[in-house]
């Protein structure tokens, strides 16, 4: 799962990777963004309680990107 995880934070732009990071650290109460970076994302070190969670919290924001970049498509 956190291949998934890894691959799904790499199809984020820098604004919706910035905060999938806060998000993640907000919800698992985490000092540190980059921490949570270097560990968990790029050291494949993620909790393995909090996996199915942040597959869901990285879907939704990728969701989002999607309909703010097909918005800024239409609008121009």
């Amino acid at each position: 799962m956190t291949e998934n995880i890894k691959l799904m934070f790499s199809k984020m732009n820098d604004e919706t990777r910035q905060e999938a990071l806060e998000c993640l650290m907000t919800e698992f109460h985490q000092e540190s963004t980059k921490k949570i970076q270097k560990n968990w994302i790029i050291g494949s070190r993620i909790p393995e309680e909090h996996q199915p969670r942040i597959v869901q919290i990285f879907q939704n924001l990728l969701r989002v990107q999607i309909l703010k970049t097909n918005e800024i498509k239409v609008n121009l």
